[in-house]
């Protein structure tokens, strides 16, 4: 149960060169099987990969840890109807002649309940069985992803050792057998941990100090909860038990297994690095918490950002991104902006202060927003109908210069709408069939009140000394409002 790109050279060049899919740009989805003992972080893992854009599980072993294999079963059954993945095959794995850990009431029992129970007919399939047939039978080599014991995987390379050229890296919430400090899913079944380490797979080992691993605390849960996903749903039924509530007040709960289910969807969020003297063994070196947590309140929202389609040129050759063609106080700031923000949130925001015909706090927030929208809805140029509640009276309504020129949607087309009521730098987008409403998040305004005001009283009101602080907060804002975090944000489906 427990245990950017940036990273040293040596090491990624031996991880990418074994995990092409893993650290590439997912231009692929990466078949995995997942081995479970269906703790509690096992299904907020699980819920994680089943909705990931870049993994494909293909099928779900259950192993003798936090639960019974046969147990787990039960339990993985009932997610699985819940998530809507009831075509994934599953498998149980064998007892262990041990005695179980002292948690495994409460982890067979609490949390279930909320969920539907499933009656499967016929037997029982057994793990070792669907591992080697599903190996036998891809023609793309799988990911193992293990959150629990190695026992599985270790009959299963007993049973049919050919099928080891099938695995092309085995994911494992766990340490080396030859740590000092083992994880207890390598202390349940430590001889399985040999057999698969010398098998010659290679081996990501994912074993932090506890501390190192993001807390899965209260305020995480409460914001899981806002989204209407079935992946936010079953996260919120299965820790509402009162004992659960009480071990997140005391943070006894991290994310643990998350982290791997995080990683396979992007793995820029940790470094992996080869394990001194282990041939094709590799262990996780850092972990980005805050980044990770946001990439948690991602997928389990229910919607994945996308590439932007590149905005095409109609009468230029080409956008400007020499430093040289911009003026002197933009200059020095060009490269870093495109490498900060990159190139769509260039070009868009660029066009729009030549619209504008000045530097702009809102029109640059509203370039930064119209992107945002098309990243989250997976929109092209020209795809969004827009309705806009920043008015028609400058500073606010400036934002609707922004919206036009990143997103296509413009006056003469029809597709943007300057709603009534009172002004607020808040829009909604529509694409298809979901909506997006998007609004500059209350400590931003208050940081640009706080700012202009400032201007006003040091500088006075509409003087030349004001507009050159308007330009040079305009620049800030620019370099420094990330729009991944600026807003606030809520989608849903338009019936």
């Amino acid at each position: 149960m427990q245990t950017t790109k940036k990273t040293v050279l040596i090491a990624l060049i031996v991880v990418m060169s074994l995990w092409p899919l893993g650290l590439a740009a997912h231009e692929e989805r990466i078949p995995v099987i997942m081995d479970t003992d269906m703790a509690l972080d096992d299904v907020r893992a699980l819920s994680l990969l089943l909705c990931s854009q870049h993994v494909q599980v293909k099928a779900i072993v259950t192993s003798d840890g936090s639960s019974s294999p046969e147990a787990g079963y039960r339990n993985l059954l009932r997610v699985l109807t819940f998530m809507e993945a009831t075509s994934v095959p599953v498998g149980v794995g064998r007892a262990l002649d041990q005695p179980p850990p002292p948690w495994r009431e409460r982890s067979e029992a609490l949390g279930w309940a909320e969920l539907p129970v499933t009656a499967h007919e016929g037997d029982i399939p057994d793990a070792i069985s669907l591992i080697v047939t599903l190996l036998q039978k891809e023609k793309q080599p799988i990911t193992y992803v293990c959150l629990g014991p190695m026992t599985n995987l270790a009959d299963a390379l007993r049973k049919e050792p050919s099928v080891r050229d099938r695995i092309q890296n085995i994911v494992f919430l766990g340490s080396p057998v030859t740590a000092s400090e083992q994880g207890w899913n390598t202390m349940r079944d430590p001889e399985a941990v040999r057999a698969v380490s010398a098998s010659g797979i290679p081996i990501y080992f994912f074993h932090l100090e506890e501390q190192r691993f993001p807390e899965f605390d209260s305020g995480l849960l409460e914001d899981i909860e806002k989204f209407s996903s079935n992946q936010s749903r079953l996260i919120g039924l299965t820790h509402r038990d009162e004992r659960i509530q009480s071990l997140l007040r005391e943070g006894h709960l991290r994310m643990w297994d998350e982290t791997v289910a995080l990683f396979l969807d992007d793995s820029s969020l940790g470094t992996v690095v080869p394990i001194e003297g282990e041939a094709r063994h590799f262990i996780l070196q850092s972990w980005d918490q805050e980044a990770a947590r946001k990439a948690y309140l991602r997928l389990v929202s229910g919607w994945t950002e996308h590439d932007l389609y590149p905005r095409q040129p109609v009468v230029l050759n080409r956008y400007p991104t020499n430093p040289q063609d911009f003026q002197e106080d933009v200059r020095p700031f060009v490269p870093e902006l495109i490498t900060r923000n990159g190139l769509e949130e260039w070009k868009a925001v660029v066009l729009t202060n030549e619209l504008h015909r000045h530097l702009g706090v809102y029109s640059i927030l509203g370039a930064k927003m119209g992107i945002r929208a098309r990243e989250l809805l997976g929109a092209s140029l020209d795809e969004l109908r827009v309705e806009s509640h920043a008015g028609i009276e400058p500073p606010l309504s400036c934002m609707n210069d922004g919206l036009q020129v990143s997103t296509g949607a413009s006056l003469g087309r029809g597709t943007i709408t300057i709603l009534n009521g009172k002004p607020t730098p808040a829009v909604t987008f529509i694409h298809g069939d979901k909506s997006l409403h998007l609004r500059l998040k209350d400590e931003v305004i208050a940081r640009i009140h706080a700012d202009f005001k400032n201007a006003i009283d040091t500088r006075g009101a509409l003087t030349s000394e004001y507009f050159k602080e308007v330009r040079r907060l305009s620049l800030d804002y620019w370099m420094n409002a990330d729009r991944r975090d600026i807003f606030d944000q809520q989608i849903e489906v338009l019936k």
